[in-house]
């Protein structure tokens, strides 16, 4: 079985046993185990985003000291986080995706840096990503366990 993570979090899974021409979906679309980006509890702003050029996909070099201080704050805590992609293009759809391929490089680069994938989930804004906008891809941490219950330290309540 093929699972794809969608905008908003949606999870589609497809069979790779096809057994008539035209089946696809074998399980209805169901949302990941996450809040929301925009929820209350998930903390944004803790980090700066990271930065892409016009119209690029690719994770940017450059932008590598935001990523590893990102990636030791979710090494130390328990924290799963939640990429937002936006992009500054023409058309909404067009952004969507470049936002979603933003999102995937970045992910891609916190596994690299060793956070488990599982930890990571992936959305895109387009041109509506909150806080900044624009050609950036920002990070939503979520607490988990005792975290979501009693807060991480030096958290405001």
């Amino acid at each position: 079985m093929l699972c794809v993570v969608l905008s908003g979090g949606v999870v589609a899974c497809a069979s790779a046993d096809k057994k008539a021409a035209g089946e696809g979906l074998r399980e209805a679309p169901r949302r990941a185990n996450l809040p929301s980006y925009l929820a209350a509890q998930v903390k944004r702003g803790k980090f700066e985003g990271i930065v892409f050029g016009e119209g690029v996909g690719e994770y940017p070099k450059s932008e590598r000291s935001k990523l590893r201080a990102v990636a030791t704050y979710l090494k130390v805590g328990g924290e799963r986080v939640i990429l937002a992609g936006g992009a500054k293009v023409g058309s909404a759809e067009y952004a969507r995706q470049l936002g979603q391929q933003r999102a995937g490089a970045v992910q891609q680069a916190l596994v690299a840096e060793g956070i488990p994938p599982n930890r990571i989930s992936t959305v895109s804004f387009g041109l509506d990503l909150p806080g900044k906008g624009g050609d950036r891809v920002e990070f939503g941490f979520v607490p988990t366990g005792e975290q979501a219950l009693l807060g991480r330290p030096g958290d405001k309540p």
